[in-house]
């Protein structure tokens, strides 16, 4: 049961945040800058937390080992709110707007680069 409500949450949370089934169209489900910057508050934030709540299922339900980036954002949930999260991610699309491309979930992983190694593809790379 709780498996079910989570999976209704994260789902609506993407629905929402994506603006419905054209979003998905328009470009899949992982957001970059362009997307990031256009979106509601509430948006970032369901964006941010359905993420993380895939992430955390992936890392906690123990049926398969965790990919290193489910890992580093489970991580980053916990040493973090949500709206330090959207903050700063704000802040990398506002002080670098020539990387608008880089995915958000590349920004919010860019501090465990070095501590992941193999774990992030493109390591060493500005995020």
């Amino acid at each position: 049961m709780k498996q079910g409500m989570l999976l209704l949450t994260i789902l609506l949370a993407l629905s929402l945040s994506l603006g419905g089934p054209a979003g998905a169209e328009e470009g899949g489900f992982l957001w970059d800058g362009n997307r990031w910057v256009q979106a509601s508050l509430d948006g970032k934030i369901g964006y941010i937390w359905g993420v993380g709540n895939l992430a955390d299922l992936e890392v906690t339900s123990g049926k398969a080992k965790a990919g290193a980036i489910a890992q580093a954002l489970v991580r980053e949930m916990k040493q973090k709110t949500v709206s330090q999260i959207v903050q700063e991610v704000d802040k990398y699309y506002q002080d670098n707007p020539a990387e608008i491309k880089t995915s958000v979930i590349e920004v919010i992983l860019h501090r465990y680069r070095k501590e992941m190694g193999k774990g992030v593809k493109g390591e060493g790379k500005k995020p």
